[in-house]
């Protein structure tokens, strides 16, 4: 510290900070905190900075001891109690609350947001009822009571999304439960819109997404947005400020000139409610409600004649404020309408127009022939714990199977699997491997040479199924009665594949892929699946001619 004074390198720790240069923010603040071990602007800072690295653990031990020596700290307890729910620590995170809440030093948002969490990681199926059952009772109680929160000053509560969504559970009582629980506490989302007579000679529709970027739900809907005829429509894309840039996203900008408009919405909810109502939208356009917290509590508010939503995240709404669900008609199970609040638009193939992969370093059939390898490529949430008995059956019966997973970006989720996969008493470390997150050529590759990809049972593959057909590699799937377990299925009904490894318990489940990763006609196989994708399943003229249609006949 010879260079600078403690009072400049603050200030140079501080501007890393604000820069989002967290390892070099992490460092300097880390150095102050060896000569000053009981400061509290460094604590603070180098908490934020631990937190905002994923280093959530160090930032946990951080700001308790600024709690420690300043116990009536402002907003400590609050950001305790969010760096807690991002390790999981659902019980000692509502501990931590109760006490803020008792000393009046947390965020009034809390007494709601305790009430209706559950660990994304569960550690047994009889947690995930039982937090259900809490979840339950903690809306009763939200909508039984006089809580009324300003949603545009920073009481904005994290929805239950994946908690509820990654499990085989019916949610339309739940999902209706927690919109009305949203509407009682936040007045902006009762605002009234008049429905105006179409008069106009187009029908004007807006598409609002944070991920129109380089994300599955980007590379899923742009082409099918780009495939509107603007003769007929008159669109608008709108975006967030959390919208990451990308080459996605800066292909929606550059079809402005093409006639597409951009716009990012502001930030406070009741401003998107104004910029909106003022375009009188015959449609809006959710790809993915549930996905981005802004835009889930923006469509519960009645702002076009027409809001329809799609497969970005399968899950019914439970809102009065989204008319229709955008699917294909094998998608739906036959009682389908039954666990969905919107009804269905539905078209003969999946509402998509997909790009073909394009990568470097293509795989040959020496690599594209290895067996044994068996991968299950997708977020840890889920992994329910049903489907744990799945992978362990598998290395039970096929000795030669090498499992392999990818470690998610917040490092707490995969170390919380992991943990529960120790119990299993087929677990075996050797054979089951966390890749590190991969770049979008690895991720390719890893699924050209894996054997055998494995769907999980209760939500299953998207974007990464169709990523696989790259190479044509099989993924084995058990659908339910729920959209979100049927994506694989309703790509192989699609693609015309005979006898597709479509299975409906878990002994069959586990023999379908042993028996693919040991076949002697892999590669073929292979060569077979990706044909049948890039004839039926990428090429998707008629479903861009399907999607205009459908639009212009609610009109």
């Amino acid at each position: 510290m010879n260079k600078y004074s403690a009072d400049e390198l603050f200030k140079i720790a501080y501007s890393h900070l604000q820069k989002k240069e967290f390892e070099k923010s992490t460092q300097l603040f880390e150095k102050l905190l060896n000569d000053y071990p009981d400061n509290l602007s460094i604590l603070r800072n180098l908490s934020h900075s631990y937190a905002f690295s994923g280093a959530f653990k160090k930032a946990e031990e951080c700001i308790k001891k600024v709690i420690k020596i300043k116990p009536d700290e402002p907003f400590a307890y609050q950001f305790l109690a969010s760096v807690l729910k991002n390790q999981d620590k659902i019980e000692e995170m509502i501990k931590i609350v109760n006490e803020g809440l008792k000393k009046n030093l947390i965020n009034e948002k809390w007494e709601v947001q305790k009430k209706i969490l559950s660990p994304l990681i569960a550690n047994n199926k009889k947690e995930i009822d039982d937090y259900r059952q809490k979840i339950n009772k903690g809306l009763d109680e939200v909508i039984n009571s006089e809580i009324k929160l300003d949603y545009d000053n920073d009481q904005i509560i994290s929805p239950p999304f994946f908690e509820l969504t990654y499990t085989d559970k019916d949610n339309l009582e739940i999902n209706k439960k927690m919109v009305k629980a949203f509407k009682k506490i936040y007045q902006p989302l009762n605002h009234k819109i008049t429905i105006n007579q179409k008069l106009n000679d187009k029908i004007k529709i807006g598409f609002v997404s944070e991920f129109f970027t380089d994300h599955t739900i980007g590379k899923l809907f742009k082409d099918l947005i780009f495939s509107l005829d603007l003769k007929f429509f008159d669109v608008v894309i709108y975006h967030s400020s959390k919208t990451k840039k990308g080459e996605i996203f800066e292909e929606f900008l550059n079809k402005n000139s093409k006639g597409f408009k951009n716009e990012i919405l502001p930030n406070k909810l009741i401003d998107k409610i104004k910029i909106l109502e003022k375009e009188k939208f015959d449609i809006l356009f959710y790809p993915d409600i549930g996905m981005s917290i802004e835009f889930y509590f923006l469509s519960l508010v009645r702002l076009a004649r027409y809001q329809i939503m799609s497969w970005g995240h399968p899950e019914t709404t439970g809102s009065e404020s989204i008319d229709y669900f955008l699917c294909s008609k094998n998608l739906i199970s036959e009682n389908s309408d039954k666990f969905y609040s919107e009804k269905f638009l539905i078209m003969d193939k999946l509402p998509m127009i997909y790009d073909k992969p394009i990568i470097e370093n293509k795989l040959d059939d020496k690599d594209l022939s290895k067996k044994n390898i068996y991968s299950c490529p997708q977020t840890l949430f889920k992994f329910h714990p049903d489907f744990d008995d799945y992978l362990f059956d598998i290395l039970k019966k096929d000795k030669k199977a090498i499992l392999y997973l990818i470690k998610d970006a917040n490092k707490v989720y995969y170390l919380k699997l992991l943990e529960r996969f120790k119990k299993n008493k087929n677990f075996d470390p050797n054979r089951v491997i966390f890749l590190d997150p991969l770049s979008y050529n690895q991720f390719i590759n890893h699924l050209g040479t894996s054997s055998v990809l494995l769907d999980p049972i209760y939500f299953g593959s998207g974007n990464s199924f169709h990523e696989s057909m790259f190479y044509g590699t099989q993924t084995v799937t058990q659908p339910t009665k729920y959209i979100k377990s049927r994506i694989v299925c309703a790509a192989y009904i699609q693609m015309n594949i005979k006898n597709p490894p479509i299975v409906k318990n878990k002994d069959d489940y586990v023999n379908k892929a042993i028996e693919i990763a040991n076949d002697e006609n892999i590669v073929d196989r292979k060569k077979y699946y990706k044909q049948a994708a890039y004839e039926k399943l990428f090429n998707t003229k008629d479903v861009s001619e399907k999607f205009n249609s459908i639009l212009k006949k609610l009109f």
